[in-house]
């Protein structure tokens, strides 16, 4: 065996795969959580259920953002069902999307609400943890980049912040979530 064909080509087995519209179609076509997300943020007040005591319009009334293709931002989106959420994020095929508050009134409508009738009511706690808070402290990776040695700084701060939040703050429903990027 030749020396050149035991070699690795760390250039391949290190790079980053490139973005694919084709598997985003493919991701938000089969595999997006649709039914956990709504059921998530809807908080049990389906605008199809036949309850009486749901606010039918309270995930209308939550304000959506989407990252598109070419870094471009549309802001103020809304949707009175899951179905409207489905059918918006297949045919935007956004790159990021941001769940906001919830406000007074569809936010899709905030041009005609007066200003002063027109702002959040509630929100989700979010806490961003990103690695780049540690690149002073790592010695394995920097910026975005992420190794196996780069968790226990993650994990740590999970684990921090879940309990002050559970013994101080006394939470009991908490998600925590890796975005991925």
């Amino acid at each position: 065996m030749s020396e050149e064909a035991g070699k690795v080509d760390q250039s391949k087995s290190n790079s980053v795969q490139e973005f694919s519209t084709d598997l985003l179609r493919v991701y938000y076509g089969r595999l997006f959580p649709y039914d956990s997300l709504f059921n998530w943020l809807s908080y049990g007040n389906d605008p199809q259920a036949g309850v009486e005591a749901v606010d039918k319009d309270f995930f209308g009334k939550r304000e959506w953002s989407f990252t598109i293709e070419d870094d471009i931002y549309i802001r103020y989106q809304s949707f009175k069902d899951k179905d409207e959420l489905i059918a918006a994020i297949q045919k935007r095929q956004p790159h990021k999307i941001d769940i906001g508050a919830v406000f007074t009134g569809p936010p899709k409508d905030h041009n005609t609400i007066k200003p002063e009738n027109f702002y959040p009511t509630e929100r989700e706690l979010v806490f961003d943890i990103d690695m780049t808070d540690y690149d002073d402290i790592r010695t394995c990776c920097s910026g975005a980049a992420i190794c196996q040695r780069c968790w226990p700084y993650m994990t740590m701060a999970i684990k921090v912040i879940d309990r002050a939040l559970r013994e101080d703050f006394a939470f009991r429903h908490i998600l925590w979530i890796y975005s991925g990027r």
